[in-house]
């Protein structure tokens, strides 16, 4: 078998020998051979120097994906030896089976992820490599863990980049809900229905860290989805707990996983996030702990100016419903900010609203979610903890 051969251009290879996976396609001089969509090729230096082996779209900006330094052929077996791997490294961390099983790139299989919910299993492509091998890679979940079933949860807009739809099915077996412990608050899950694979097992450890601050605490959980940290904080034995979500879905299944644990301290509000902070601040209603964790404010380098604007009005908003000496929880999932920029517009929105700060808490993505040091696309979650006065 002949395998297709990149040629990068001279010095084009430097990050790719520390360790990014990715070439771009402004970063290749020639392509001995001729590679279709989603071929295996391998990527070599302008010196000719090896440096690994990659899934191939000619396409789209990210031209090449490197998964292995080695040629091994991305068959079945490939699939379940990188998935046992991945699991055995989860195992070390989790007590139960709930978890981010693959995070894509950071386990070496790119373009995939597989989130577990005990026995079934909800996955997410991303490239058109790991699009033409699904049924290899849902045959493998089968082979390696007989699920219950497995959802397909391809509704993410970074498809297009790769020329593919957005897609939503069960693959295997049928619609059904799970119960997840999370040291103590019980979630009732149904993958196929919640945002993204389902759940957002990124901010478990920061759920669990928030407890510190519930006792006894008025306290405010904004885009709150299905209050993750509201019934985390609820456990801890907050006061009143507001969760505020746009989302009716979201806050309905807040209420039934509030029911679910016999809380009575949880308040849902279906609404606009902006708004409600408006009317908090209009009315003089100020909170002892804030919790914030909205959506990404950017998917691209060229939004970074808008987004950084979009956190600073946002945080001005919550130091105006915050007590002094209250805590602010508060996370970014946008790439592209980076933490140090948005621990700069947290600062100045701070200094805008004469409010000092302790910064308590630095912290990422949970442990299912590693990262390649010398690959910062893997790295997106930024969680710090304050006291503000």
């Amino acid at each position: 078998m002949t395998i297709p051969v990149i040629i990068l251009k001279p010095k084009e290879d430097k990050r790719i020998s520390l360790g990014h996976l990715w070439v771009f396609s402004n970063e290749i001089a020639k392509i001995d051979g001729k590679p279709e969509i989603g071929d295996v090729v391998e990527i070599r230096s302008s010196r000719n120097e090896k440096l690994g082996f990659a899934f191939y779209n000619p396409k789209t900006l990210i031209a090449a994906r490197i998964f292995s330094k080695e040629f091994v052929y991305p068959d079945k077996n490939f699939f379940t030896i990188r998935i046992q791997t991945a699991l055995a490294l989860r195992e070390q961390f989790f007590g139960s089976a709930f978890y981010r099983l693959v995070y894509g790139e950071s386990d070496f299989l790119p373009g995939l992820i597989i989130d577990r919910f005990d026995n079934l299993f909800s996955v997410q492509i991303f490239s058109a490599a790991m699009e033409s091998r699904r049924e290899t890679i849902f045959e493998a979940i089968k082979d390696l863990f007989s699920p219950t079933a497995i959802y397909e949860r391809n509704e993410s807009g970074t498809r297009e980049l790769e020329g593919l739809p957005q897609t939503k099915s069960i693959v295997f077996g049928d619609e059904h809900s799970v119960d997840y412990d999370e040291e103590g608050v019980v979630f009732r899950i149904n993958p196929f229905r919640g945002q993204k694979t389902g759940f957002y097992f990124d901010q478990r450890l920061n759920r669990i860290f928030s407890r510190r601050f519930g006792a006894h605490a008025k306290v405010l959980d904004l885009f709150s989805n299905e209050g993750g940290f509201a019934l985390n904080l609820a456990l801890a034995g907050a006061d009143h707990v507001v969760a505020v979500d746009s989302s009716e879905l979201a806050m309905k299944n807040l209420e039934s996983n509030s029911k679910l644990n016999g809380f009575d301290n949880v308040e849902g509000q279906t609404t606009d996030a902006h708004a409600f902070l408006e009317n908090a601040a209009a009315s003089g209603e100020v909170f002892d702990v804030v919790v914030c964790d909205p959506p990404s404010f950017t998917r691209n380098k060229k939004g970074v100016t808008t987004a950084k604007a979009g956190y600073r009005r946002l945080h001005e908003s919550l130091f105006r419903v915050l007590k002094p000496g209250g805590t602010l929880l508060t996370a970014s999932c946008s790439h592209h900010i980076f933490r140090e920029t948005f621990e700069e517009v947290i600062a100045g929105a701070a200094q805008r609203s004469g409010r000092t700060l302790q910064l308590l808490h630095r912290a990422g993505a949970s442990l299912d979610h590693p990262v390649l040091p010398a690959m910062p696309e893997t790295e997106y979650l930024k969680f710090n903890a304050y006291r503000a006065f």
